[in-house]
């Protein structure tokens, strides 16, 4: 049999399960009984795990008297229509006798079957994982009429003898309604209980333990737009992908302390500002601006973390020589910058983070947002538009570019960016041929302005959290430092603006 399965996991400890197990806001909703099961779940998968590589969870699952063997595919982000966080997943069941060892491959559709087959090319598929977990199941009816199936599920995944994880965490899933109805639920159990968003299958953490991960940072993917694309259209299709290059690097941010998917994570922020402010003459609303001020909330969390990482690593790191003085302020920064590591963490931990992205899903799946009524029906139309005015926001402070002072070069640096981001927005709309050669001249402008943002980042420090009389005459050495590279890049700066305003733009006719 098979059936399309849209859930949404959540995430906690196990005093806030049992908060929202007793909570009376989730009796109201309560339709019948609720029912307890302990299932007892084997995952098969050949040596290398290549099913759960290529996004297969094959499991045979043991409750009571019955025994279910289940396929799961397409494990990851879902699509626009469920908001982005919830998992739309094929899912195909079938009854096994009560004694089966092992999964029966005919019972599944002939595709499915010989793809599983090529995947093991021959090597067996055996048992890996073992699931243990006591479910309590309760059916929810929402105000707005939709049904839902909340699990409350304890227990552990076992890999190996000695390998274990704890689980303690809530499954949504929708048997009857709209996907926005899972974010609805998930914002009022989160007002309940500490709850983050889980990204993870337990097939996907559990087989984590047989073969650990190395944590990375993701850099957001190339948008492909079709030409004739709607306005609406596109702007979710921007929205849900800045979202998703978020979420993609928050696991090696807080478990590993990765400071590229710290910064990857803050990135995406600021896409997901630029494309709210690059989008609102045309389309947006009272919660468009809500998610821009928690962005920019979260941003502002997760920069102290980021200043002091640039800080460390690219500009106190190559002066030379080091002396007493510098060796201080390096111990001093290192401490900080641990500080600032911690206030990070604990905004990703915090309620207001899953609310931020509970509402941010809320409003792709429901397409919370409002068209001006003189909007362009397609996305091309605004987009000209759109990459006019922040190119003409460019142009206009860099006409005196020879002049600018420091301040004004760094906020020149900071209009390329929101021009940057619109580009890579719009840019397939007019075909990526076209637009290359246009987007290479900025990249490499930008890429030149490191020095210039390496000066606002020392001031930044060494003016605030770690000015002190005893490390004077290292903080001088630091600005000298930065200051000098800054001036070099400059130069080329002068060169790459020139080449950048001969370039034609390519989304005008």
């Amino acid at each position: 049999m098979s059936d399309r399965e849209i859930e949404l996991k959540l995430v906690c400890e196990p005093a806030e399960l049992e908060r929202l197990r007793r909570a009376p806001a989730l009796s109201r909703m309560k339709s019948g009984r609720a029912s307890g099961k302990h299932l007892h779940s084997v995952y098969f998968d050949t040596d290398d795990l290549a099913l759960g590589d290529h996004g297969l969870a094959l499991r045979l699952r043991r409750s009571g008297g019955a025994c279910t063997q289940t396929l799961k595919t397409e494990n990851g982000h879902s699509g626009e229509q469920t908001g982005a966080l919830a998992r739309d997943t094929g899912e195909y069941e079938a009854r096994l006798p009560r004694g089966a060892a092992g999964p029966d491959l005919n019972k599944l559709p002939a595709g499915l079957k010989s793809r599983i087959q090529k995947l093991a090319d021959g090597r067996p598929i055996a048992p890996r994982l073992v699931s243990d977990i006591r479910r309590t199941v309760h059916n929810l009816t929402t105000p707005q009429g939709d049904v839902i199936e909340l699990a409350l599920d304890k227990g552990a995944l076992r890999a190996g003898k000695a390998k274990e994880l704890p689980v303690s965490e809530i499954e949504l899933e929708l048997k009857e309604g709209s996907p926005e109805s899972l974010y609805r639920l998930a914002l009022d159990l989160n007002d309940i209980a500490a709850l983050r968003v889980g990204f993870e299958s337990k097939s996907e953490r559990g087989f984590a333990l047989l073969r650990p991960r190395t944590p990375a940072a993701v850099k957001a993917e190339t948008l492909t737009l079709a030409p004739d694309a709607t306005l609406e259209d596109v702007y979710a299709t921007v929205l849900r992908h800045c979202l998703v290059h978020l979420t993609s690097n928050e696991t090696a941010t807080v478990e590993a302390r990765l400071p590229e998917a710290l910064h990857q994570m803050r990135v995406a922020l600021r896409r997901a500002r630029s494309a709210l402010a690059v989008f609102r003459p045309a389309i947006g609303g009272g919660m468009a601006d809500r998610l821009a001020e928690e962005a920019k909330w979260l941003a502002n969390e997760l920069g102290p973390a980021r200043d002091f990482d640039v800080f460390v690593g690219e500009i106190l790191a190559p002066v030379t020589p080091r002396d007493a003085g510098l060796s201080r302020l390096a111990a001093r920064a290192a401490a900080a910058r641990e500080e600032a590591w911690d206030r990070a963490l604990a905004a990703i931990a915090s309620r207001r983070y899953t609310r931020f992205l509970l509402e941010y899903g809320l409003f792709l799946a429901g397409r919370g947002w409002r068209v001006k009524r003189k909007a362009p029906r397609l996305a091309r139309a605004f987009a000209v538009e759109a990459l006019d005015r922040r190119l003409a926001s460019v142009v206009k402070l860099g006409r005196e570019i020879e002049t600018l002072d420091l301040e004004s070069r760094h906020e020149l640096r900071k209009r390329l960016k929101k021009f940057r981001y619109a580009l890579h927005f719009f840019s397939s709309l007019f075909g990526s041929d076209a637009a290359k050669p246009y987007v290479k001249h900025l990249s490499q402008l930008q890429d030149v302005f490191g020095g210039l943002n390496d000066v606002a980042t020392a001031h930044l420090i060494l003016d605030g959290p770690l000015a002190a009389s005893d490390s004077a005459a290292a903080a001088a050495r630091v600005f000298a430092w930065s200051e000098k590279r800054a001036a070099k890049d400059w130069k080329g700066a002068l060169r790459l603006w020139r080449r950048f305003r001969e370039a034609d733009a390519f989304w005008r006719d």
